[in-house]
């Protein structure tokens, strides 16, 4: 693990869950603070920080060895890869000694006030103070940047989507084929009740 804290520049944020850790997809391995921020390929501050993190990259693990496909914390946006560069900051919780788990990254405002807990909506901008991790794998190097300290500098409230928005009520419904017919016949074989 590298000594210093590491700071990324303002970033705008795509995805984040700082407030309170959640499931990955793998669900045999532990919640995490996840947030991936987009920075902007034209952005001269955001370019020397990628190459300050790739140079990091080479002190740690030489120029030599074997770098896992996903041995980065960045990589280009899949829908604008020209002028987007993802980094993922992640950090595990983890139960402590006493039983207690730990609380993740501390939150601060624009001002350095504590976070109110407010969930972070995409388009907030921040800036995230990290430290690196690096690592050896079979399939070779890499490193992962885990965020100790988050400050919100312009905030944008997190909304729930409902997935139905855009779908018209309609009276009543149809069924094509005959698939509903043998599912039903084949259900009152079985002595279950249908509904």
């Amino acid at each position: 693990m590298a000594k210093d804290i590491f700071r990324t520049p303002l970033a705008e944020v795509r995805w984040a869950h700082l407030i309170t850790p959640r499931h990955q997809l793998d669900k045999s391995k532990p919640k995490a603070w996840t947030a991936d921020l987009l920075l902007p390929n034209s952005d001269e501050k955001a370019q020397s920080f990628l190459l300050a993190m790739e140079d990091q990259f080479i002190a740690l693990h030489g120029s030599r060895k074997r770098r896992a496909e996903k041995g980065f914390p960045w990589k280009p946006d899949k829908e604008k890869p020209s002028e987007i560069t993802v980094v993922r900051f992640k950090v595990p919780q983890f139960q402590r000694r006493d039983g207690s788990l730990s609380e993740g990254p501390r939150m601060v405002d624009a001002k350095k006030q504590p976070w109110d807990g407010a969930a972070i909506g995409n388009g907030s901008k921040v800036v995230v103070a990290f430290d690196i991790y690096d690592w050896d794998g079979e399939n070779g190097c890499g490193m992962t940047f885990q965020p100790r300290a988050v400050q919100v500098v312009e905030f944008v409230p997190y909304e729930q989507v409902d997935p139905t928005d855009g779908f018209e009520e309609v009276e009543g419904y149809t069924t094509t084929g005959n698939a509903a017919s043998d599912w039903a016949a084949d259900g009152a074989d079985d002595g279950e009740e249908l509904f």
